[in-house]
């Protein structure tokens, strides 16, 4: 079981490498884009607070987010080389406010968060962080990877007239199937 972790933790790690990550700091635009991030904290009990900063343009978005911790750990060792304690994820905009918050992994050993973010004034973006903490529990340090993506929510008008259609088809098929019996 153990050699399993380790090449899972290898293959991630080899993936991570491979994606187009970016480390803490600006993403941009992040409406209609999926950026992965990841990063490696150093030292054992070393406590961190990365911060990743982006906009959304100027309309509404729903803003998803993921986070997997990596724990490497070699033979018999009972000090993992690579873990994370205290791990989570924050969604907040830069005054401060709190729009979503993950401490517990769901099956897959993943944080996942997702909100609804607004643009900070009509025509205007709107600043937002996601912000990963934690500790390192391994002897080399820990290892995160994840992802971060916003996609438009639709109007409210627009789902009106998609629920008409909808509703139009459903009369359409049911006076159908009266004039056939």
């Amino acid at each position: 079981m153990c050699r399993i972790n380790a090449l899972l933790g290898l293959v991630l790690a080899g993936f991570m490498g491979a994606a187009a990550a970016s480390g803490p700091g600006y993403l941009g635009d992040l409406v209609g884009q999926d950026v992965s991030i990841n990063n490696t904290v150093t030292g054992l009990g070393t406590p961190f607070n990365d911060i990743y900063s982006f906009d959304i343009g100027s309309h509404t978005s729903e803003a998803i987010a993921t986070s997997v911790k990596v724990k490497l750990q070699f033979g018999s060792s009972s000090t993992p080389i690579y873990d994370i304690s205290n791990f989570a994820i924050t969604l907040l905009d830069t005054d401060g406010m709190q729009y979503a918050f993950d401490n517990s992994f769901d099956a897959s050993g993943a944080l996942e968060l997702s909100a609804v973010l607004a643009p900070s004034a009509p025509g205007a973006p709107g600043f937002y962080q996601f912000v990963v903490t934690g500790t390192t529990a391994g002897s080399a340090g820990g290892v995160y990877a994840g992802a971060l993506s916003a996609a438009p929510v639709p109007e409210p008008k627009d789902w009106m007239l998609m629920l008409a259609g909808i509703g139009l088809v459903g009369m359409m098929v049911e006076r159908t199937k009266r004039r056939h019996f």
